[in-house]
């Protein structure tokens, strides 16, 4: 008897040691179960702190430059200023916003410069202040001119073709969709007779008059009343300015080809995804550990913010130093800084990055599940993929240049990371691609075709 307990004891003992490691390599190969709950209108997909592709196999992006454009001095056709954002069209010509310059220029796919767009002034074709070019369903140029609260468009060759007036504040980003409606950031300042004020920022769905037809979020800032003038009242309120402004969750969105929007604001990792009609029917959710603010992280946000505003200011060096000592800063960053897409239809989202050293990936599938996370030594700003390749914005020796990378998705297998095989299709779930769109309804018979 005490040899037929021994051995049930071993084999009870050897089915847990069995069990333990099947359910942990379960876990460690990414087969986590993630959480999708759906009802008639919103699919929710909760995902955990760990990847989980439904194969159980690493995933990566290696991304390789391969031309730059920009010098530090020389011909003017390639300095930019501080300020610069850019896109390429289906042929792969850059175009590059320079808004310190107020004006876009062209490039060929080579990086040759080509031609340049718009310059400072009132006029047709001119500049105030100057948004990323994008590209209408008649594949012409349009640019967002904040200050003068209009969009201005144009032909691949830079000819100034037309513009449309806004009766409201335009803010950016700014899309126009295949069917004519614009997405966008709606800026309004209401004034107070006590002297406070508050400035209001609605971002949705709007019709071509301009009329709000779905509000995705909106958000509101109080302003006190005029304080004291004196050198360390200054001092005292930009200090609260530097503070707030470092690492304060910023809302991303994108209006992807597809009409559809993707909507977050990393208070906490949550994604909204809205059809063309603006329905809310999507919500992608990550468990997440919230990432510390580190001492060089205030270090580079202190000197940034220094040079883009602060030095702008006439004000005395006493009161820029004493605001950058006297600022405040939070403990944690937000959820993410920002999202794009790959052209299989991945959402790649930027959780973290420093000073173009590194950036820190997430990937979720088409369905919105969380597969792979990797870092990249490659520039977070600005960055887009588009042609087969990735683009991006460096800062080198504090200026600023265009790039263009090569890229390969990879994926570990047999101790090895080899090229993953991708079709380039973008996909949407089955609930999303059943949804009923009702573009009519939400405009009330108004047309809501771009003329």
């Amino acid at each position: 008897m005490r040899i037929n307990r021994n051995i049930c004891s071993c084999m009870i003992f050897f089915c847990f040691v069995f069990l333990f490691f099947v359910f942990s390599n379960h876990e460690i190969l990414g087969e986590e179960p993630v959480d999708i709950q759906s009802s008639e209108e919103v699919q929710i997909i909760s995902n955990s702190k760990i990847p989980s592709p439904k194969d159980g196999t690493k995933i990566r992006i290696v991304f390789e430059e391969e031309l730059s454009i920009g010098v530090e001095e020389g011909d003017e056709n390639y300095m930019f200023g501080n300020d610069v954002v850019f896109n390429t069209d289906d042929k792969g010509n850059f175009y590059v916003t320079d808004w310190d310059r107020k004006r876009i220029q062209k490039y060929d796919p080579e990086g040759k410069y080509l031609l340049t767009i718009g310059r400072l002034g009132q006029g047709p074709g001119e500049f105030q202040n100057i948004s990323k070019v994008r590209f209408d369903s008649r594949n012409k140029l349009y640019v967002v001119d904040i200050s003068s609260r209009r969009i201005s468009f144009f032909d691949h060759k830079g000819e100034f073709q037309n513009m449309i007036k806004s009766p409201v504040g335009l803010g950016r980003p700014f899309y126009i969709n295949s069917q004519g409606f614009f997405i966008f950031r709606e800026d309004k300042i209401v004034e107070y007779p006590d002297g406070t004020g508050a400035f209001i920022s609605t971002y949705g769905l709007f019709d071509n008059n301009f009329d709000l037809v779905v509000e995705f979020y909106r958000e509101k800032w109080e302003a006190g009343p005029p304080s004291s003038r004196d050198e360390d009242s200054i001092a005292k309120n930009l200090a609260k300015d530097v503070g707030d402004s470092a690492f304060r969750p910023k809302i991303n969105f994108i209006v992807r080809k597809d009409d559809y929007v993707y909507f977050g604001y990393p208070e906490k990792y949550e994604i909204k995804v809205f059809n063309p009609g603006g329905d809310l029917i999507k919500i992608i959710k990550r468990e997440y550990d919230p990432i510390r603010v580190t001492q060089k992280d205030i270090e580079i946000h202190a000197q940034n913010y220094k040079e883009k505003v602060l030095d702008t200011l006439q004000i005395s060096e006493y009161i820029k130093e004493k605001a950058i000592r006297l600022a405040k800063y939070p403990r944690y960053k937000p959820a993410y800084n920002s999202f794009t897409f790959t052209e299989n239809g991945w959402l790649l989202v930027i959780v973290d990055s420093l000073d173009d050293e590194y950036v820190l990936f997430d990937i979720f599938n088409q369905e919105g599940r969380y597969i792979a996370q990797f870092k990249a030594a490659i520039p977070a700003r600005g960055l887009f993929f588009k042609n087969g390749k990735a683009y991006a914005v460096a800062t080198e020796n504090g200026y600023k240049f265009v790039k263009r990378y090569s890229y390969e998705i990879q994926e570990f297998r047999n101790n090895e990371w080899i090229r993953k095989k991708i079709i380039q299709k973008r996909e949407l779930s089955r609930k999303i691609g059943k949804k009923c769109i009702r573009h009519s309804s939400l405009i009330k018979g108004k047309n809501t075709f771009f003329k």
